[in-house]
């Protein structure tokens, strides 16, 4: 809805920046914008299915080459380039187990 999305992270690739267990907001409509290096990203993989991963590089042919967060990642060649419509958006909030047990409360 409004473009926006939520997922569950379940793996440590992105670590610790993005622990497991945690949730993310993305936006779609920030796709009308220019992909750069550095963004965070919820990729639709053709390999391994939807993962979140920061861009490496943009290559002169359009591709989007993307990294992990930690050293037991996949590494760039491993994933290797995926096109832009594959991208379901950009991370734009990341919500940790702790801050979401202190934000929702039902008594």
């Amino acid at each position: 809805m409004f473009g926006f999305n939520f997922f569950k992270v379940t793996g440590e690739s992105m670590a610790p920046a993005i622990p497991a267990g945690c949730f993310i907001l993305a936006a779609r409509w920030l796709m009308i914008f220019k992909v750069k290096e550095g963004q965070t990203m919820v990729i639709n993989h053709p390999k391994y299915g939807v993962i979140v991963k920061t861009v490496a590089m943009v290559d002169k042919n359009g591709f989007v080459w993307s990294r992990g967060g930690n050293n037991n990642s996949l590494s760039v060649e491993q994933l290797g380039p995926v096109y832009k419509h594959q991208i379901l958006g950009r991370v734009i909030r990341v919500f940790t187990p702790k801050a979401i047990d202190r934000t929702v409360r039902f008594e």
